[in-house]
């Protein structure tokens, strides 16, 4: 193997742990120490491909997760059948394949603690590739006739928020995580009064 192809798989392996600790653990609490560590390099090694230090290789991890997110949202929203249900249970789907994002801790604590360049950034994008596919779905099922008027962007949030939850709650109910995503999305779409 040559050496580019080499520094290339290694920045690839740098993301991808630092993606699993960021997730884990938040910006805040993750040093780049911790990241050397995990991957058993000098914490100067990790300058190379990230020269802006910390910051840097954060927004690098989300914005390739914002845009892996993206894709693949829109993915399960074609291979979902064209009513809401469906849509919701594909992109469910997807987000529970894919290390929580805890959009919680990245809007309170994570954002705040970049330079307001990197959070703004990411902030549009983290929208673009999030909200707006779940938000357009949804605004669809509306003109359908599926669902009341409701803030897409907001109800697109909340998605989120709950499939976030998802993550974490199927280890405390022993319950498959796609179980408890159908749950979730039922009350979502007839809610929690008797009929």
């Amino acid at each position: 193997m040559n050496a580019k192809a080499n520094t290339g798989k290694s920045r690839e392996q740098v993301l991808q742990l630092a993606e699993a600790l960021f997730s884990e653990r938040g910006y805040t609490a993750v040093t780049l120490r911790d990241i050397a560590e995990a991957f058993e390099v000098r914490q100067a090694a990790l300058y190379y491909h990230f020269p802006e230090g910390k910051e840097q290789l954060f927004f690098e991890v989300i914005k390739r997760s914002f845009l892996r997110h993206g894709q693949g949202l829109n993915r399960a929203i074609l291979q979902a059948e064209p009513h809401l249900s469906s849509q919701l249970n594909k992109m469910a789907e997807w987000l529970l394949s894919q290390p929580p994002l805890d959009m919680t801790r990245l809007a309170r604590s994570d954002l705040p603690a970049l330079s307001p360049e990197h959070a703004h950034a990411l902030h549009e994008l983290g929208n673009s590739s999030l909200v707006e596919p779940i938000g357009q779905v949804l605004t669809q099922a509306y003109e359908r006739g599926e669902i009341r008027l409701v803030d897409a962007k907001l109800m697109a949030t909340v998605f989120l928020s709950l499939i976030d939850t998802v993550h974490d709650m199927h280890r405390y109910k022993n319950i498959p995580k796609q179980v408890l995503a159908q749950d979730v999305i039922d009350i979502l779409l007839d809610g929690m009064r008797r009929r």
